[in-house]
């Protein structure tokens, strides 16, 4: 602990003699990541720093309400000659643990820039000039909260729910092992600060479109059960998004209904992104590490939740993740 308050401070250190921030993640991003890089750019910007948040991937709609100003910008849609024009003396890495998993952004990374590092995966590849990486915080979004704290920064409303968002996310909605009392109590005190637990509940998990609920009901209809039931796949291909009219910024947390069923340990999302090209989301309950099975495929994430995507096409990345559990199980 001591360790991490003298990491927290040399950061700091660095914010004050720096003027120019990026601020990234890995591609994708997801509420942990999207939480935790607004919640740091609103402080940054506070202390009149020029920041700009860039990632690779489309925000999910889920997401939207939290970055009121748009803030976040997608790299695959920002002209390119802009993202290099501009050159920040620090770059934040949040919840990335390799490089490699920012996708394109790596490339607008100056090599002459200080890398921050701040993560909780247990294999982040300690990449940066400063390295706060804690595997026992539960999101990102925890650290981004003491960081401020550490500061004694006072954290706006706003700001509160986006850390909060970070927090309620990564830990599956206080579901999952990681919810710790630490943690319970740093969400406590969000609340005082501002954070609203019922909108954010309702504006995350409960806010689809006549769409979605139908596409979801025909998904749900072609459940896939294997492994003597204690394996659980859903499917999404590109023609059944366009039949529904269903945005694929939408379908982010679709993977979560495989583990509804009764006796699944291993839930799994496969999602075909382009031709050729599948995205595989993995969920488990028990001890099954499915961020090892993502890891083998150049993906990662956390014990029980975590992803990777396949240059395969959907029938292919299929046997090709069924046939690598088996040899896990």
């Amino acid at each position: 602990m001591r360790m991490m308050k003298k990491t927290i401070e040399k950061i700091l250190d660095l914010i004050e003699s720096t003027q120019r921030i990026l601020i990234t993640s890995h591609r994708d991003p997801d509420g942990d990541s999207i939480g935790s890089q607004l919640a740091l750019d609103g402080f940054l910007r506070s202390l009149a720093k020029t920041t700009r948040i860039v990632n690779q991937g489309c925000l999910p709609l889920r997401y939207v309400f939290l970055d009121p100003q748009k803030r976040i910008e997608n790299f695959n849609s920002v002209p390119k000659e802009k993202n290099f024009n501009f050159k920040p003396g620090v770059v934040f890495v949040l919840e990335c643990p390799s490089l490699d998993r920012l996708g394109e952004v790596k490339k607008i990374v100056p090599a002459e820039s200080r890398l921050i590092n701040i993560d909780h995966h247990p294999d982040n590849e300690m990449f940066g000039t400063l390295n706060y990486v804690d595997p026992k915080a539960p999101a990102v979004g925890e650290m981004i909260y003491s960081l401020l704290k550490e500061y004694g920064f006072a954290i706006s409303p706003m700001m509160a729910n986006q850390i909060y968002a970070a927090i309620l996310t990564d830990t599956g909605r206080f579901g999952y092992s990681n919810a710790s009392a630490r943690c319970l109590s740093n969400c406590a005190e969000l609340i005082r600060l501002g954070a609203d637990p019922k909108i954010l509940t309702e504006k995350i998990y409960f806010n689809h479109s006549l769409a979605f609920l139908r596409l979801l009901g025909t998904i749900l209809q072609r459940l896939e059960v294997k492994n003597g039931g204690k394996t659980c796949s859903v499917t999404i291909d590109r023609n059944l998004l366009s039949e529904f009219g269903v945005n694929n910024k939408e379908i982010e947390g679709i993977v979560d209904y495989s583990l509804f069923l009764g006796g699944v340990e291993i839930g799994l999302l496969f999602t075909e992104t382009e031709k050729g090209k599948t995205k595989v989301s993995l969920r488990s309950h028990n001890a099954f590490d499915v961020s090892k099975l993502a890891k083998i495929f150049g993906g990662g994430g956390h014990k029980n939740a975590a992803g990777c995507t396949l240059n395969y096409d959907l029938a292919k990345a299929k046997k090709v993740i069924f046939d690598q559990i088996l040899k896990f199980s």
